[in-house]
């Protein structure tokens, strides 16, 4: 792998640890906070849409990375290849991120 390439696996590994970490650590955990929120949400399809803004940008990212991964090795580098996998990712991580918080 490239110096960058470590650098960055390490960073997400340690923000998705650190904040992974602080949510199990704190005060009644991660399980106490998703109840509060809920307890005080107007209604489930807000609280779906909630989670879904805070998850998205963590499964783009997640997911992207396989973007990124076709791109070291040479691929997809055509303007029309490069609006495709976009919007594709795009679409991806949006359901994504709908359906874990639907399910958390």
């Amino acid at each position: 792998k490239q110096w960058y390439q470590r650098r960055g696996s390490s960073g997400i590994n340690a923000e998705y640890g650190y904040g992974g970490a602080i949510l199990t650590v704190c005060p009644g955990g991660f399980s106490s906070y998703v109840h509060l929120a809920e307890t005080y949400a107007p209604g489930a399809g807000l609280m779906i849409a909630i989670k879904s803004v805070v998850l998205w940008p963590l499964v783009y990212h997640s997911l992207n990375g396989f973007r990124h991964l076709a791109w070291d090795m040479g691929k997809g580098f055509q303007i029309p290849v490069l609006y495709k996998s976009g919007w594709t990712m795009l679409a991806i991580s949006l359901a994504t991120s709908l359906i874990l918080a639907a399910s958390l």
